[in-house]
């Protein structure tokens, strides 16, 4: 068997929650260094009760604060940047983290079981 993919299914069994692929437009919000306000549209591309993965233009850190805005509810959560990944074309894979779970804020008609156990 293949290790990397051993590993790849250790890790999902230990995720909080299940990941959902997606196109679904948000909009970053932070401070750069120099305290400088700063705005990202982009778009969310896996989605989690407990974060996404995004791509960003803009140039973070990791443990940084932002808001992340999903633009077809208008709702905002408080993230952390938990990852940086890979730079392709100009733009970061950031791994974003909730302050608290929030599957209800992607606004999915039919999320994951998992994630409808923490609704409740």
């Amino acid at each position: 068997m293949n290790r990397p993919t051993e590993a790849n299914e250790i890790r999902s069994h230990l995720r909080r929650s299940q990941r959902v692929p997606a196109q679904l437009p948000v909009v970053v919000e932070g401070k750069l260094t120099d305290e400088t306000p700063f705005e990202d549209p982009t778009r969310a591309i896996m989605l989690s009760a407990h974060g996404c993965l995004i791509t960003l233009s803009t140039s973070i850190r990791s443990g940084d604060r932002l808001i992340l805005r999903n633009i077809a509810n208008r709702e905002e959560q408080d993230c952390r940047v938990v990852y940086l990944g890979e730079k392709q074309g100009g733009r970061t894979e950031v791994g974003l983290r909730f302050k608290t779970a929030a599957p209800q804020f992607w606004g999915l008609e039919h999320p994951p079981r998992d994630w409808r156990v923490v609704l409740s």
